[in-house]
C-alpha cells in the first residue's frame, strides 16, 4: 500500500538545531515540524534536488528514445509481447551483475509495492510497444505525453503531495509544445489509441510506485522487480506458437534491453530526488529527443511548428525548476523567520516569567 506522506528512506527527519516554535497551550514544537509541513504540502522531503532529477530524467529519456527506436525498427520481425520480454529479460542481466557488486539482497522490503510498480509497468510497456506497432508514432507519443498529467493527480492521491496551480500550468505549457512536435493525426479514437492512453495511465500509476518505493529501497532492486514481473506476465503470452525474431530483430531487442537497465536506474533515481509530479514533467524531454532520432533514423526534418513546440517544452521545463527552486527558498526564509520569532516569543515569555517570580519572592 503507498503511504499518504513522504519521509526520507532510513528514518524521520533530523531537525533545524535551535528552531523552536510555541504550540498553543504553552509547550514547544520543533522548526523542523514546521518545515516537514511546508515540504508535505508541497511532496518535497529532505534530499530532494530538482536539478539533479532533472538532469537525470533528460539522459534517462535519452536512453529510452534509442530504446523504443530499436524496438521499432525490430517490429517488423517481432511481436509487442516479445518485445517486452526481451527488453525484460536482457536488463536483468547488467542489473544482477551491479546487485552482486554491491552486495544489495533481491529481497524487498515492500514487496507488494514492488509487484504492483511491476505489474503497472508491463501493462504500461505493452499497451506502448501495441500502440507503436498499430498506430503512427507521433500518436503514440503524443498520447504517452498524458502520464505527467496523470502523474500529477496520482501523486496528491497515494502520496499526498500538493502541486501548485503553477505547476498544472507549466506541465499544460509542456504538453502543448508536445502536441506542435508531433501533431496526431485524426486516427485518435481508435483501440489502438486507447491504448496508448491506457499505457500513459498504467505509466503514471508506476512512476508515483516507483516514487514511493525510494523512501525504503535502493535503484537496482526496485528496477530487478520490475524486470522479473514483466518477464514471469510476458511468458504465457509468448510460448504458446513461438516464433524466433530473426538474427537482426534479435540483435534490436537485445540492445533494447540492455538500454533498459541504466534508463530504468535513471528514472528511478530522478524520483528519488524530486516530488512525483515533478520528476514527471521532465520526461516531456522524450518528444523533442525521438523527433531528432527520426532526424537521424529515418531522415525527418522539423518544421518550424515542431521548432516552437521543443522551445515550449525546454523553456516549461526551466521554469519549473527555477520556480521550484524559488518556493524552496522561500520555504526556508519563511521557517527561519518563524523559528527566529518563535525563538523571541519564547526568550521573552521567559523573562517575564523570572520577573515575576522575583516579584513574588519581594513580596514574601
Amino acid at each position: 500500500m503507498i503511504e499518504p506522506r513522504a519521509t526520507p528512506a532510513g528514518g524521520d527527519a533530523q531537525p533545524c538545531r535551535g528552531a523552536a516554535q510555541v504550540r498553543p497551550g504553552g509547550g514547544r514544537q520543533s522548526g523542523e515540524a514546521a518545515a516537514t509541513q511546508s515540504g508535505a504540502r508541497a511532496g518535497t522531503r529532505p534530499g530532494d534536488n530538482v536539478g539533479v532529477a532533472a538532469l537525470l530524467q533528460l539522459v534517462g529519456s535519452l536512453l529510452f528514445v534509442g530504446l523504443a527506436a530499436l524496438v521499432k525498427l525490430a517490429g517488423d520481425e517481432a511481436t509487442p509481447m516479445q518485445a517486452v520480454l526481451y527488453r525484460s529479460v536482457f536488463s536483468m542481466l547488467p542489473l544482477l551483475l551491479e546487485m552482486a557488486r554491491r552486495r544489495i539482497s533481491p529481497i524487498g522490503r515492500r514487496w507488494r509495492l514492488l509487484v504492483l510498480r511491476g505489474v503497472a509497468g508491463y501493462l504500461a510497456l505493452f499497451g506502448y510497444f501495441y500502440a507503436i506497432a498499430h498506430i503512427h508514432l507521433a500518436n503514440t507519443l503524443a498520447l504517452q505525453q498524458l502520464a505527467p498529467i496523470f502523474v500529477a493527480f496520482f501523486s496528491v492521491w497515494l502520496l499526498g503531495e500538493r502541486p501548485r496551480a503553477l505547476h498544472y500550468l507549466l506541465a499544460g505549457v509542456c504538453l502543448g509544445g508536445a502536441m506542435l512536435v508531433v501533431r496526431p493525426d485524426r486516427g485518435l479514437l481508435s483501440v489502438p489509441s486507447l491504448v496508448a492512453v491506457g499505457s500513459a495511465l498504467f505509466s503514471a500509476l508506476a512512476y508515483v510506485s516507483v516514487r514511493a518505493l525510494t523512501r525504503s529501497e535502493p535503484t537496482p532492486r526496485i528496477v530487478l522487480w520490475f524486470s522479473i514481473v514483466a518477464s514471469v506476465l510476458a511468458l504465457p503470452f509468448v510460448l504458446p506458437g513461438w516464433r524466433w525474431p530473426g538474427p537482426r530483430a534479435s540483435l534490436l531487442l537485445v540492445g533494447a534491453g540492455l538500454l533498459a537497465a541504466p534508463a530504468q536506474a535513471l528514472m528511478t533515481a530522478a524520483y528519488r530526488r524530486a516530488p512525483a509530479h515533478v520528476a514527471a514533467v521532465f520526461s516531456y524531454v522524450s518528444v523533442p529527443l525521438a523527433y531528432l532520432s527520426g532526424v537521424v533514423v529515418w531522415g525527418e526534418r522539423p518544421d518550424h511548428l515542431a521548432n516552437l513546440g521543443i522551445g515550449l517544452i525546454v523553456t516549461g521545463g526551466a521554469a519549473l525548476v527555477a520556480s521550484l527552486r524559488g518556493g524552496h527558498e522561500r520555504d526556508r526564509h519563511e521557517r527561519g523567520a518563524e523559528a527566529d520569532t518563535s525563538a523571541a516569543a519564547t526568550s521573552e515569555g521567559e523573562r517575564h516569567g523570572r520577573e515575576d517570580e522575583q516579584g513574588e519572592d519581594g513580596a514574601r
